[in-house]
């Protein structure tokens, strides 16, 4: 288990340092780890087959990452791993959604998925039969004008508890100037990141957007128009949190310049355009106390 933590934790170091083979082979590593150690059938490894799923939903790699989804959701259910399948259904069904909403080509393929969920009737289904509800309402946002947006997240069934489930943010698009590179040098080689707390509302607005921490390497501009999108957020509204404030969340923003090869090169070098990493680091932050 030791072992598998550590290959999970170089996953995350790799992803955050533009290292993505080394992440995929991290990811891979881990399951394998588990693999040695436990029971051919022990459900730990299937669950993280479904990180390996996700590394590969995140470099585009479509196809790998359903394949394993597929292979995870059939052994979980010969195995009666009711809870693991519907995971590996789920996360399957979320991709899709992201990626019908992007390109209506896929709408039928983010159908059946959806509908894998849908008609199972076992007790491990019924929270996710819940969440495509939820799924229904991000789609929705997403594609909906401003003002029209906060009708469809009011109309959101509320979450119980201090979970805060994410359901839209306005676009943010970052031209080359603003993300601090470094023209024919590449990007920027140096730790680029900020730490911004916020608070989450009943209502699902977000409120009091703060950076509370910073690289010494100063964030470019992009940081504004994060800031900005944040706060933009609508989450699904709450009830019953332990604060009456809302939810309070903070994460990190890392601006990424992955590392690759240049053609007619041997030399690895970092793109020159830089992708934003997000990290919930809430636990690290102690709460604000109520004024």
């Amino acid at each position: 288990m030791e072992v598998s933590d550590l290959h999970r934790a170089l996953n995350t170091l790799a992803n955050l340092d533009g290292r993505p083979d080394s992440a995929r082979l991290s990811a891979l590593d881990a399951a394998d780890a588990l693999k040695a150690g436990l029971s051919p059938d022990d459900p730990l490894i299937l669950l993280q087959r479904l990180d390996t799923a996700g590394q590969f939903a995140k470099e585009g790699r479509i196809i790998a990452a359903r394949q394993i989804l597929d292979d995870v959701a059939a052994k979980a259910h010969k195995k009666g791993y009711y809870g693991v399948e519907a995971q590996a259904l789920f996360r399957g069904a979320t991709l899709y959604a992201a990626l019908a909403n992007a390109n209506p080509d896929y709408r039928d393929t983010a159908k059946l998925w959806r509908n894998r969920i849908a008609k199972r009737t076992e007790s491990e289904f019924a929270e996710y039969r819940e969440a495509l509800g939820l799924l229904d309402t991000q789609i929705a946002a997403l594609n909906a004008k401003p003002r029209d947006r906060d009708r469809i997240v009011a109309s959101a069934k509320p979450v119980t508890g201090d979970e805060a489930v994410l359901l839209s943010e306005p676009e943010t698009r970052f031209k080359a100037s603003e993300n601090g590179l470094n023209g024919k040098d590449g990007g920027n080689t140096d730790p680029e990141w900020a730490d911004v707390a916020f608070w989450v509302r009943a209502d699902g607005s977000v409120a009091d957007v703060d950076v509370v921490g910073r690289s010494k390497s100063p964030p470019g501009s992009w940081l504004a128009r994060k800031l900005k999108a944040v706060a933009g957020r609508r989450y699904v509204p709450l009830k019953g949190t332990t604060d009456s404030r809302g939810v309070y969340k903070v994460e990190r923003y890392s601006m990424v310049y992955p590392l690759g090869i240049a053609t007619g090169a041997r030399i690895p070098i970092r793109s020159g355009r830089g992708q934003l990493e997000t990290t919930d680091i809430t636990l690290a932050y102690r709460h604000p106390a109520a004024s």
